[in-house]
């Protein structure tokens, strides 16, 4: 006969807690980030979402041990990236990163070849996997393809949440079609991956329509208690060098200045 073990609210709640863990991923903007942590990233078209995207995952890839005497900040952790707004590119990540350490080297006076660079950087990007989904069905195949990988460890990010919203919902407005609220599939999914991988998920969203107020309606309430923590990126226009970005924790209300240049995002201090 199976046996089952009862526990209460309060050891239920204190199991919890104890299998989250802070991730230090840039702090400015997600302060106190956990394991257990789903992060939206929202904002207009041109606000600098998959750039944010590009800064974290360089923050992610990054080693945790020094590299030719330079304490580079990362996490040592792998990225599972899924491209649904097919803005994401890989040589721009690419540059960032070289760009990146270029600038370190030679802040702190250290000559490194080209090619230790190249390799260096090679290496890295053996840590970020992207899958690229061009509807609605193959976005929800990839998450159910990550669900039964229980074995892999990553941090999940998800560029374009939206990207499929109207076509799902045409789809769906047949009268002969039978098909589940794709959102409601994904939620599910979603939760399943968090709960096998114990790392964060981030995903930014569009904003579909102009009205932050209506946009949040077209959501299911299940999306609005999956997120845990948002950014709302605002763009304040550019100059010769640089686009300027606010960056507003909704929680917290906290507003972070912030640059996109041709060397990624950079925050403001």
């Amino acid at each position: 006969m199976a046996s089952f073990i009862c526990e209460t609210a309060a050891q239920l709640f204190s199991r919890i807690e104890q299998n989250k863990c802070y991730i230090p991923l840039e702090e400015h903007l997600l302060p106190q980030l956990t394991t257990q942590d789903v992060v939206e990233i929202a904002g207009g078209p041109g606000s600098g979402k998959t750039e944010l995207l590009y800064h974290l995952i360089v923050h992610c890839i990054l080693p945790d041990t020094p590299w030719k005497g330079l304490d580079l900040e990362g996490l040592n952790k792998k990225v599972m990236l899924i491209n649904n707004d097919l803005h994401f590119n890989l040589f721009r990540l690419m540059k960032i990163l070289e760009r990146r350490l270029r600038y370190l080297l030679v802040a702190n006076n250290i000559s490194v070849n080209i090619t230790d660079i190249s390799t260096f950087i090679n290496e890295r990007l053996k840590l970020l996997d992207i899958l690229k989904c061009t509807n609605c069905d193959e976005f929800i195949c990839s998450l159910k393809y990550l669900e039964l990988a229980q074995n892999q460890k990553y941090v999940l990010m998800i560029d374009g949440i939206m990207s499929f919203y109207w076509s799902s919902k045409m789809r769906m407005s047949y009268p002969t079609a039978k098909i589940p609220d794709s959102m409601c599939v994904v939620i599910s999914l979603l939760k399943n991956i968090i709960k096998n991988c114990n790392l964060p998920v981030i995903i930014t969203k569009r904003n579909l329509v102009s009205s932050p107020s209506y946009d949040r309606s077209l959501l299911p309430a299940a999306w609005r208690n999956l997120v845990t923590k948002k950014l709302e990126l605002v763009f304040e226009g550019c100059n010769e060098k640089s686009s300027n970005i606010t960056v507003l924790n909704i929680s917290s209300g906290v507003k972070v200045r912030c640059a996109i240049s041709n060397s990624g995002f950079k925050i403001c201090y």
